[in-house]
């Protein structure tokens, strides 16, 4: 049985601070059936002399003004000749592990067609990365949310054949509306009980836009039926108005602290030491049960 060819799928626009990590955790997964497209939005940084230092193992790049993340997307799946496709952003990384991982359970588990594993969040101004026991998402909750980690997510090229590509629409939630799509259309997810990405949570707000709760709002309507659509709109702008008040208030951060150290379980955690964090992820969750 022939190896499965693997596509991955990198996305950037001026990421020349992260973009060098982000290719080398693919080029170094040391699979001979990869294919690693980079789609660039025309960065007017160093981000392309960067991608150029790899260019001779890159199959394809592209650079060009594009309508936005998902429209860059699009135009990689379009390129893709793989079987199975990872798309990964520029300031995210793959376990040393991933795509073996992913091909294994892949041919193993022909009948599905949607695969995602476990992720760690890296706060490199903490120098810490942490894998919380509610990192491994659950497919079962994507009419709720974006319930399963993207960058661990690899789906199967037939299933973008058959269901169409990312909407371009959305700016935001655009992954999540896919993801749906497929859940909703009877596809088949398989769960890996393994960290294969991290990616970097500096910058990301701790207060949702109202861009992304007006994509939400679009994502409940267009999959749920009205009253599941209208409570669960509901719901996320009452908790919206309450994180705005706690942040308005300054009390957000104290919150934060509270939740992801008593509420939410973590798995595992350490020193942020670069490449060698992995093998410090793969001895601190060896022992969970």
């Amino acid at each position: 049985m022939p190896a499965l060819k693997i596509t991955v799928i990198t996305v950037c626009l001026n990421a020349v601070k992260t973009i060098g990590a982000t290719l080398r955790s693919v080029l170094n997964q040391n699979y001979p059936e990869l294919e690693y497209i980079i789609v660039d939005g025309g960065s007017t940084d160093e981000t392309l002399e960067i991608v150029d230092q790899y260019r001779y193992s890159l199959a394809h790049v592209i650079s060009e003004p594009d309508r936005g993340i998902y429209d860059a997307m699009n135009k990689g799946i379009a390129l893709s000749t793989g079987d199975v496709i990872g798309i990964l952003n520029a300031d995210d990384l793959y376990a040393p592990w991933a795509i073996a991982t992913v091909t294994e359970t892949a041919d193993a588990h022909p009948e599905c067609g949607v695969f995602y594993g476990r992720v760690a969040i890296i706060d490199v101004a903490l120098r810490k990365w942490t894998v919380y026991s509610q990192s491994p998402g659950n497919h079962e909750l994507l009419p709720n949310n974006m319930s399963i980690p993207h960058p661990t997510t690899f789906v199967r090229k037939s299933l973008y054949e058959r269901h169409g590509l990312f909407d371009e629409s959305y700016a935001i939630a655009g992954d999540w509306d896919f993801m749906l799509r497929l859940y909703r259309a009877g596809e088949r997810f398989r769960f890996i009980d393994k960290v294969l990405a991290a990616f970097d949570n500096a910058g990301v707000s701790s207060i949702p836009s109202r861009r992304l709760v007006a994509e939400n709002r679009k994502v409940y309507f267009r999959h749920l039926n009205f009253i599941s659509a209208l409570r669960k709109t509901i719901k996320m702008e009452l908790r919206y108005c309450g994180r705005k008040i706690m942040d308005a208030t300054g009390i957000y951060r104290t919150y934060a602290r509270f939740r992801d150290y008593k509420i939410l379980h973590v798995d595992a955690s350490g020193t942020y030491t670069g490449d060698a964090m992995w093998a410090d992820i793969g001895q601190g969750l060896a022992g969970r049960p």
